[in-house]
């Protein structure tokens, strides 16, 4: 039997989001904006895609050296890839967490329908959605738009 390592080191703090599907972690990087992190020198980021998984077979792994995601950046993950899980690492201490499904997004996505007062430059309204778990869509409060899960990605903002 190979002897298993480990495929990049351990973090002292930071996050990691785990269970992502295989080959989507360029989706969870875009949610949650990992690339404005580029401005700042103390923080690394490591992708690691299609490594072997013994729940889900294969998935995606992303580990933020020095950043703590936010909760809320968490919770809209859950809505596109509820296998996800969130690890944050303190003094080299695991807490897991399990993004939890929000009722509101404020802010975060842009409405689908580009006649919605929130798409207007000249009006300073934000987006705000509430989120309709068993039709597996948000809608846009403003003009009823819809918009499904796995369509987030295409219109998140930032």
């Amino acid at each position: 039997m190979a002897e298993e390592s480990l495929l990049v080191r351990k973090i002292d703090w930071g996050t990691v989001i785990d269970h992502i599907p295989a080959w989507r972690a360029g989706q969870v990087v875009k949610l949650v904006g990992i690339d404005s992190l580029r401005t700042n020198p103390e923080v690394s980021v490591i992708i690691l895609n299609n490594v072997p998984s013994r729940k889900y077979g294969k998935k995606d792994i992303i580990k933020i050296y020095h950043h703590y995601i936010s909760q809320g950046e968490c919770d809209i993950l859950s809505l596109i890839f509820p296998t996800v899980t969130i690890n944050y690492i303190r003094d080299w201490k695991v807490e897991k967490v399990k993004p939890r499904i929000p009722d509101l997004i404020v802010g975060r996505i842009r409405c689908p329908e580009v006649t919605c007062i929130t798409n207007r430059e000249r009006e300073p309204v934000k987006p705000r959605f509430h989120v309709l778990k068993e039709h597996g869509a948000i809608q846009c409060d403003y003009c009823d738009a819809l918009l499904e899960f796995s369509k987030i990605p295409d219109y998140m903002v930032g």
